[in-house]
């Protein structure tokens, strides 16, 4: 049985990607620091779906905890999805929405091809970005900008992992109802359910997709949306 390894188990999109991986067959490996929660996601998914789910706690901002991580989990799954993010403001946490958004699961996805590359299972790797990284935000730059980066550094471990076998898909939804927008005003007609993004990152992965918008309309709104010249951009933010 195939196996995926889901870091930030506890979010939403997570959680609701694991539950169609779980409906396909898949056994789940679910690591948050909150392992409260995780048990209670794990005897759900073993419940519903008769798969086996295995949770770990990692705190991804801790390098130690990271180190423990892969020392009680030294076998390699076939697929790793990057789920954690943090949203904020321009003004508060901005060293910590740098490091969670890109630095830390960067330094997980670097380590895990590292600790894993003997074993020859590791297949794909999944990283949830956000459409935000397309286009710098006047009121989330440290989100924007460290989705941005994120999203880069995909693509370029695409081309590196390449020879290796080793498929790297980027994710980028748009506006997704979950308890990090919770407080955010979407428009209802563009916000997606987590169960719709759940099912789009299981059917990307399938076919063996580089990059995902979803809803798929996202791509054309940001491609027109880096069309608008930077003069005019800055007018219209005004």
């Amino acid at each position: 049985m195939s196996s995926i390894l889901i870091i930030g188990g506890n979010s939403d999109i997570g959680y609701a990607t694991s539950k169609v991986f779980a409906q396909n067959r898949y056994s789940i490996h679910l690591a948050s620091r909150d392992t409260t929660n995780l048990e209670i996601k794990k005897k759900e998914i073993e419940s519903f779906y008769n798969v086996d789910c295995k949770i770990s706690s990692l705190d991804i901002e801790n390098k130690e905890n990271i180190n423990h991580f892969f020392k009680e989990n030294s076998e390699s799954p076939n697929i790793i999805l990057i789920a954690v993010g943090l949203l904020g403001t321009e003004s508060t946490n901005n060293d910590q929405i740098s490091n969670v958004n890109y630095l830390f699961p960067v330094t997980f996805i670097e380590r895990s091809i590292i600790e894993y590359k003997a074993q020859q299972k590791l297949g794909t790797i999944i990283g949830i970005s956000s459409v935000a990284g397309d286009r710098g935000r006047k009121n989330t730059s440290a989100h924007a900008s460290s989705k941005f980066a994120f999203s880069s550094y995909l693509d370029d471990l695409r081309k590196k992992l390449n020879a290796s076998g080793i498929h790297v898909m980027t994710v980028k939804p748009g506006w997704v109802k979950t308890k990090m927008t919770k407080n955010m005003k979407l428009p209802k007609i563009m916000t997606t359910h987590v169960d719709f993004v759940g099912n789009k990152i299981f059917k990307a992965y399938k076919d063996k997709k580089k990059i995902l918008y979803v809803p798929r309309y996202w791509s054309i709104i940001m491609f027109l949306y880096r069309m608008i010249p930077e003069i005019l951009f800055s007018i219209i933010k005004k």
